[in-house]
């Protein structure tokens, strides 16, 4: 939450009028540092659960390896304990039993012993009762009233950067930020690999060769009306566009994230990461 999502100076001042922040984690995590109290837990390989991805496949997960740490939902339990409630659930197996009486149109056939027998490849939900998946979701109708599926047209509309584009009246630097290989992310895991950290170190500014003489300094700040970076190493480069500027955003150190606001797209609210206009800053000048 503190740094990778938008506007990170708003995001830190609501972190900073909380009581108290509980936080169950693997690793000390921007947010884990600023909690009150930490829980480490099981990792996705230590415990046993249910994944459900984005093609309605649904996993059994199993350990790789065994952990004495406690499972999410085990801490959630203990709470629950001290608090007076009523969890009721003993193991994982409980859970999803209650997920499936709640929502029997997806998964009345998907117990743990179906989903074990099909451990590797999963199945696609809706899961009938005697536990066949539904390969296809839609053959011969979709699942409307009436049996037809709506689309509807959504033209873009261009803003910022790109509007100033189209209408030939770009000024000033905007950012795009990106990931590489690397690392994943805030590198919350990636950074404790030192192969990974070895290939990369930092957030770097690539900046257009055509450019260099508006950055004399080795390093940049960034700066928006919503906050700016901590100093940017320069690297000039030909693979990017003149007046764009392009870093990744995977260390956190960098503050990347507090140059960007609440603006977003209209209709999904992803925000605006990959076009801001940014103020540059010399450093040591």
């Amino acid at each position: 939450l503190t740094h990778i999502h938008p506007n990170i100076n708003k995001l830190v001042k609501a972190f900073d009028n909380l009581d108290l922040i509980f936080v169950q984690e693997l690793f000390m995590t921007d947010i884990a540092e600023r909690a009150d109290i930490v829980v480490g837990v099981k990792s996705a390989y230590e415990k046993t659960g249910i994944y459900i991805n984005a093609m309605r496949k649904v996993h059994l997960s199993t350990p790789l390896v065994q952990s004495d740490l406690p499972d999410d939902w085990e801490v959630l339990k203990q709470l629950d304990e001290k608090m007076g409630g009523g969890y009721g659930f003993e193991t994982s197996e409980d859970i999803w039993e209650d997920v499936r009486k709640t929502a029997t149109n997806r998964f009345t056939g998907a117990s743990y012993e179906v989903l074990r027998a099909n451990e590797k490849q999963g199945i696609s939900w809706p899961i009938t009762e005697d536990g066949n998946g539904t390969p296809v979701l839609h053959r011969e109708d979709f699942r409307t009233k009436d049996g037809i599926g709506a689309f509807r047209y959504h033209g873009y509309k261009p803003f910022g950067m790109i509007e100033e584009i189209l209408n030939n009246k770009l000024t000033g630097y905007h950012l795009t930020t990106g990931r590489i290989m690397a690392h994943y992310n805030n590198s919350a895991q990636t950074k404790y690999t030192e192969k990974l950290m070895k290939r990369h170190t930092e957030d770097m500014l690539l900046v257009h060769n055509d450019d260099a003489a508006d950055f004399s300094s080795e390093q940049v700040i960034l700066k928006t009306e919503y906050g700016q970076t901590n100093p940017l190493t320069v690297k000039f480069t030909d693979k990017v566009r003149p007046k764009t500027l392009y870093t990744t955003f995977h260390h956190a150190d960098s503050h990347l994230n507090f140059i960007f606001g609440d603006k977003s797209d209209e209709l999904i609210m992803t925000a605006a990461f990959k076009s801001i206009q940014v103020d540059v800053i010399p450093v040591g000048e």
